[in-house]
């Protein structure tokens, strides 16, 4: 792979790139899922981003990027996206209903999903960025939270089914 004058490589992705990388995103925002289901604030956030970033470095191996002097910024990132969501599935969940049983289910439930959504956007960003020949650093905070936002907007995600499993599972598994 050759480069552009920001020592960026010029994008040529194969098809077998593309549905690797596809492959990851899926595998990670499954295990995301996963890691939403960790009944302890903050190891839940932390088992997040560390998923997270292993994934963007897993992303970054397969269109040949070298991140490692990135990463330390990229796990910034993800916590800071994990932590996020995780507060506000807790403010959601805890305003969602009154019973104390109920409320455990759709708060696990919730935070399942949400993480595993969020885990399969930001794989979805750092995949298009790099397809596209941008630099993978230049991906903050606030690119991932537009790109959210958008996602619910276009009707892409629907958070009030967020707890739903086979409406989450059923996102997860789509063809793009």
């Amino acid at each position: 792979m050759s480069s552009n004058s920001d020592n960026l490589p010029i994008p040529m992705v194969s098809d077998a790139q593309r549905e690797e990388a596809n492959s990851i995103i899926k595998r990670y925002a499954l295990l995301g899922t996963a890691t939403g289901l960790i009944p302890v604030f903050g190891l839940d956030v932390a088992a997040n981003t560390a998923l997270q970033t292993k994934m963007i470095k897993d992303l970054a191996d397969v269109y040949e990027y070298d991140i490692d002097e990135q990463l330390l910024r990229t796990a910034i990132t993800s916590g800071i996206t994990s932590l996020g969501s995780r507060i506000l599935t807790g403010i959601a969940a805890g305003l969602a209903t009154s019973f104390p049983l109920f409320k455990t289910l759709a708060s696990s439930a919730a935070q399942a999903a949400v993480a595993g959504f969020i885990t399969m956007e930001i794989g979805r960003i750092y995949q298009a960025h790099m397809e596209e020949g941008q630099n993978p650093a230049e991906i903050d905070v606030m690119v991932i939270i537009n790109h959210i936002v958008e996602q619910v907007q276009e009707g892409k995600w629907d958070p009030m089914k967020v707890a739903n499993p086979a409406s989450h599972i059923q996102y997860l598994f789509k063809k793009e």
